[in-house]
């Protein structure tokens, strides 16, 4: 109703109406400082005359503005006045529009907060598009859990906006105080737990700890070393029994092992020095029996005839391989004695060591009709052993020959490179596959393949041969070409023995 008809069923009615509008954080902007009009629930009956004729209209109403009975009864009736630190935990509002005309929430001074808006957000949904509101709201001076709702007049159009609330604060605090008493439970248990778990895990890791020591002891060859058996836990105790016995038992092997290795350390010597002896003995034996059945092959001591030449080359080429082998057992022993001993001298390569070993094969080379070409330079030189340089040559000129194809081609060449001298000896053959070239350098290990023509040998050769050039701190190796194969060596020219 405007001020105009509240004027005419009296000025006091005016007045009670007339609210003057407090600033509000977060409400909507509005023109003007005061409200006039106000907010009444009315009633109206029609008045009919003696003939049933309608005569008049009898009305009456209640004014909302500053009329505080409807929101209190609410309060005591559904929120029981309680109060929570002096504040009331329920509070019920009647707004004219957005302004507050019936209230119980009080300001800070404790004023009922008449004149405060509500906020443009709950403006636009419940007065502006008639929906409710029930959510978290801050109210004037605290926070309450809420609901609006609009308040509608005889036509249906939104006039106002019935509000009930309930105080946060004490929710809050119950929140508060159940998750500081369930953090104190949950402390108060971790704190236990923790002391607990440091008195059990220091009644197993005092063993454990002893266990990784002992480990690290045995480790360290300390074999025997034993750790305490009882340790309170059958578990710990089990393990620190099968340690101990299996401490024990590596002492045992140990002390067998030793025992044993000190055998084989005086059947190793005692093997070495018959081989080197028997070797030695062989190699002046074989020499003198060559030289005769040579001499009686070429007629020296009379004629013979061409089978018993026959059978005489046979047994002379025999006694050839039989030296070569004595020679490669007794370089063997050398070498397994640590007796391979460097004395250098200034070595010409080709003049001196590889000229002399190509003499050596030049009957066999003849036998199988190979084209030799020696590509080594003459003008190099280097400081090593020459008799140990020779044997490594006629190793790798012999295999060549050996493994070579009849008629084949045999190239020897060089290079210098950087201080050192790099050597090939090719020759046409079956080239070795990759698998093949981790057994060429072994003791004792020889390739042959079904179907090949087998060729006699120890297997020593590019064994003794590799260790002569390491002596001389080089290197040695193979690689395999398309009708052959080449082994190639680089020694420095003024190495030292490694």
């Amino acid at each position: 109703m405007s001020s105009e008809e509240l004027a005419k069923e009296g000025n006091d009615l005016a007045e009670q109406a007339r609210i003057k509008l407090i600033p509000t954080t977060k409400a909507k902007q509005r023109t003007g400082v005061e409200e006039a009009s106000g907010m009444m629930i009315r009633a109206g009956a029609p008045v009919f005359g003696y003939d049933g004729g309608l005569i008049g209209v009898l009305h009456g109403g209640i004014l909302l503005n500053r009329n505080y009975t409807i929101v209190d009864k609410i309060k005591e009736t559904v929120y029981e006045g309680i109060q929570y630190k002096g504040i009331d935990t329920g509070t019920a509002t009647i707004f004219q529009g957005d302004l507050r005309i019936s209230t119980n929430v009080r300001t800070k001074e404790g004023k009922r907060a008449i004149g405060t808006r509500v906020s443009e957000e709950v403006y636009e949904r419940v007065l502006t598009g008639g929906m409710q509101w029930v959510d978290r709201a801050f109210v004037v001076t605290n926070w309450f859990k809420t609901a609006y709702e609009p308040i509608k007049d005889i036509n249906g159009e939104i006039v106002g906006i019935l509000y009930v609330g309930i105080l946060e604060q004490p929710f809050v605090d119950m929140s508060r105080n159940i998750f500081l008493f369930f953090l104190a439970i949950v402390s108060i248990a971790a704190f236990l737990s923790g002391f607990f778990a440091l008195l059990l895990a220091r009644v197993i890791s005092r063993p454990v700890l002893e266990m990784v020591k002992a480990t690290g002891r045995l480790s360290d060859g300390e074999l025997g070393y034993e750790v305490r058996k009882e340790t309170g836990t059958i578990e710990l105790d089990t393990l620190a029994k099968s340690f101990n016995n299996m401490s024990t038992q590596l002492r045992q092997r140990e002390d067998s092992l030793k025992a044993l290795n000190e055998r084989l350390t005086v059947l190793n010597k005692t093997y070495l020095d018959l081989v080197g002896f028997v070797s030695h003995e062989l190699k002046g034996i074989v020499a003198t029996t060559i030289m005769n059945a040579a001499a009686v092959r070429d007629g020296l001591f009379g004629r013979i005839n061409p089978q018993q030449k026959r059978s005489l080359e046979a047994v002379t080429k025999s006694l050839h391989y039989f030296r070569e082998t004595v020679k490669k057992f007794l370089d063997l022993s050398r070498i397994e004695k640590g007796e391979l001993e460097i004395n250098r001298t200034a070595v010409r390569i080709c003049e001196d060591v590889f000229e002399p070993c190509l003499e050596t094969f030049a009957s066999e080379i003849a036998e199988k009709r190979m084209d030799v070409t020696n590509n080594i330079a003459a003008a190099i030189t280097v400081q090593g052993d020459l008799d140990l340089l020779r044997i490594a040559a006629n190793n790798l000129v012999g295999n060549a020959v050996k493994y070579g194809l009849d008629g084949g081609k045999v190239t020897l060449s060089s290079e210098a490179i950087a201080g050192k001298v790099r050597i090939e000896i090719y020759n046409d053959s079956r080239p070795i596959r990759e698998d093949e070239k981790a057994k060429l350098f072994k003791k004792f290990s020889r390739l042959q393949n079904p179907g090949e023509k087998i060729v006699k040998g120890t297997g020593l050769g590019l064994f003794v041969t590799k260790e002569i050039i390491v002596k001389h701190g080089g290197n040695i190796w193979v690689e395999p070409r398309e009708n052959g194969n080449c082994f190639i060596f680089e020694i420095e020219k003024n190495s030292k023995t490694p």
